[in-house]
């Protein structure tokens, strides 16, 4: 990475929340039981071995938690949607009229495109408790649901990070 763009990064605030997230001991304690999880059957990551669920289903469940881990992605999403649209936007969502963001979060990214294409409708798709607290707009909606059950339909479906954290692929 050049200095410019890790200067960029730095000075991109939107960030830091993503950081405080993958540093927190939630995140960073089940590393250190990687071992374990290497020779017992039955955890399908470590962080289910150690916690006993998933990240998902804890979140549900620590308030606290679920927001940290929603500003987090949030701020990612903010930071990777200002690329995006400098960069590529036109090519990617000038011809668009609806788009599915699934596991979109708090809408971050949904509402920057909505934003800078206004003849995109766009809807938020993610689990029903990270969803709750959203509230839609004219051209942004916010829909609870499984996507291994259904995705709403769109012209377009945005899937960002969300392969990352299941092992049903």
């Amino acid at each position: 990475m050049s200095i410019e763009r890790t200067s960029v990064l730095l000075k991109d605030k939107s960030i830091l929340p993503l950081l405080r997230i993958v540093l927190d001991p939630v995140i960073t304690n089940p590393f250190l039981c990687l071992s374990r999880w290497l020779t017992t059957d039955g955890a399908a990551t470590p962080f289910e071995l150690l916690n006993g669920k998933s990240l998902f289903e804890l979140a549900g469940e620590i308030p606290e938690l679920n927001s940290l881990f929603n500003e987090g992605m949030a701020g990612d999403a903010s930071f990777v949607a200002s690329v995006i649209i400098r960069e590529r936007g036109d090519d990617i969502f000038g011809g668009l009229r609806s788009l599915v963001d699934v596991g979109g979060g708090n809408g971050a990214m949904a509402m920057a495109i909505a934003e800078a294409f206004p003849q995109v409708k766009c809807t938020v798709f993610d689990l029903p408790h990270v969803v709750a607290s959203l509230e839609g707009s004219a051209k942004v909606e916010a829909v609870g649901g499984n996507m291994f059950e259904f995705i709403p339909p769109a012209d377009a479906v945005l899937i960002k990070v969300i392969i990352y954290f299941t092992n049903d692929c």
